[in-house]
Formats: structure tokens, sequence, C-alpha cells
């Protein structure tokens, strides 16, 4: 029972390092399946039209929504500001740069350039150039980045004059004494033990694909699509200020004052982490239908014109 208690807990443990990004695209992916197939069988023939251009770890769909993760490793580093919108919360009222409050190159951006590349009416006819590969990958990862409350703000105080980068200054203190910073600790779905460094390593096996697949339809069957469909599944500008709001409301007012946390903080982070890969695999998944469906009609249109 212990050993199935721990398994449990390490489905949601792991969430927006490699496995939560997988988990969000296995999510979009199983959705569409079932309701989009023609969407899915064009986004994953775009996922391999990169393959021999990466290391070999993200060549399906869900290892994919890694790479953007994969090639900061190598130094590229131009899309490094693509991966968060820091709105500040500011409950001091300090005086905040200007540059820092409205910077323009964030998540946000990132999802509406992919957007643009990809339903570029210039190039409806040729669905495959390497841009819209990469871009691609940018909208498995990003969409699901901004599903992690922390990048969707920065905390400023009087002990963060500057802003604690969405929690990578601020830290906490875990049971055993060790000090993290926030962001890891909701990277890592609020640590409830540290992570195992065996799960679900990319590339993934056959049985740890399956594991993924299984353990995503599990999450589809808890958090049925049904449930939000009165949320916003188009404007990310509005689901990162969802993601800013929750930060507000759950993730800093304990650990801003404490560096501290209980059990029902765990308890509750992890629950909002399990729902937010649910809710970020939907979103992914329609954000996908829409691009597709402006393709199909470039086309259409294209084919009146000759």
């Amino acid at each position: 029972m212990k050993a199935l208690l721990l398994l449990a807990i390490s489905y949601v443990v792991q969430c927006w390092w490699d496995v939560g990004h997988m988990m969000t695209a296995q999510i979009a992916k199983n959705y569409l399946k079932d309701n989009r197939p023609d969407t899915l069988a064009w986004a994953d023939s775009l996922v391999q039209d990169l393959n021999s251009l990466t290391d070999g770890k993200s060549n399906t769909f869900a290892e994919a929504a890694v790479w953007m993760d994969d090639i900061k490793e190598t130094g590229t580093s131009f899309m490094n500001d693509w991966h968060y919108t820091d709105r500040p919360i500011n409950p001091d009222g300090l005086l905040i740069k200007i540059e820092d409050q409205n910077r323009n190159i964030n998540s946000i951006y990132a999802i509406n350039q992919a957007v643009s590349v990809l339903t570029n009416s210039k190039t409806a006819r040729n669905r495959h150039t390497v841009f819209k590969a990469q871009m691609l990958r940018v909208l498995l990862h990003v969409i699901g980045d901004l599903h992690q409350p922390l990048h969707d703000t920065t905390f400023w105080n009087s002990s963060y004059p500057n802003g604690d980068q969405g929690g990578n200054f601020m830290k906490v203190q875990l049971e055993n004494g060790t000090l993290v910073n926030l962001h890891s600790f909701w990277d890592a779905g609020a640590f409830a033990f540290s992570p195992n460094n065996s799960f679900l390593v990319r590339p993934l096996s056959q049985s740890d694909q399956e594991y993924l697949n299984k353990w995503s339809l599990d999450v589809i069957k808890k958090y049925q699509f049904t449930k939000y469909i009165n949320l916003d599944m188009t404007n990310p500008s509005v689901w990162t200020y969802v993601g800013y709001r929750q930060a507000i409301q759950f993730v800093y007012p304990m650990i801003a004052g404490s560096n501290n946390y209980n059990k029902d903080y765990v308890k509750q982070a992890q629950e909002f982490c399990e729902e937010n890969l649910a809710i970020g695999g939907y979103r992914l998944a329609q954000k996908l239908i829409d691009i597709y469906d402006q393709i199909l009609s470039n086309e259409a249109k294209l084919s009146l014109v000759d």
C-alpha cells in the first residue's frame, strides 16, 4: 500500500520538469486522438520533421514538449524569455522599473508567434518547414510552462526589491532541512519527496511510453474535459492571468512570510499541479485544433483563387 501511495504521489511530484511537460502533451495527444485525429496527424508529422536535428531525446509527440529546455542546455538562449510572463505581485507597493513590468517578449508572445508562423497564409501550401517544426515544439512546451503558476509572475517586496524571478530567488525549507528555491519546489509539484531520477527518463522506453499514456488517461478520466467547457481555451493572456491569481491566492501567502510550509500546503499544491496538467493539455489540444482549422481554411481560399 505504501509503495502504491508513493507511486501515485510521484505522478504529480515531477510536474513541469520533463515529466510535467510530457504529461501535458500526452493529455493533448489522447484528447486529439479521440476527437481530432487529423489535427494530431498534422502536429505529429511536424514533430518528426525536426527529429534529425535533435539529440534523440525528443522524437515523440510527448518527448518533443521538452525540446525548449533541451536547447537551453546547449547554450541556446534567444528563446529563454519565452518560458514565462512576469506579472508583478507587489504587496508593499514598491516602485517597479517600467521595463521590468512591461516585458513584451514572454510566453504570450511565444504562443502568438508560433500561431502566426504555423497559420501563415503565404506558406499555406507548404505545411512543412523547419521553422514550423520548431514553432510546433514551442507550443508543446510553452503552453505547459504557463500552467505552472510561478511561470506567470514575479514577487516583489523589501526582501526582493528587484523581484524574486518567479520564485527562483526565494528559498523554502523542506522537511529534512534542505533549502531549495520556490520555483523548483513548484516545478517538482511541491516536493512531497525527492524526485526519482530513474522515473520516465528520455528517450522513453516502450514500457515508459505505455506508463505515461496510462497515467494521462487516468488524469483525463479524473478531470474530464466537460468540467472545463466554460474556461477560456483560446487566449494565452487569460491563461497566464489565471496562473498569476493562483500565485497570489495560494502559492505565496504562506511561503513568503515564513519560508516554510505545512502538509495541507503540499496536498493542495499537488492538486493544483495535477489539475493544471489536465487543463494545460486540453488548451494545447484546442490551440492545435484552431491552428489546423485555420490552415485548412487558408488552403481552401487558395484553391478558389486558382
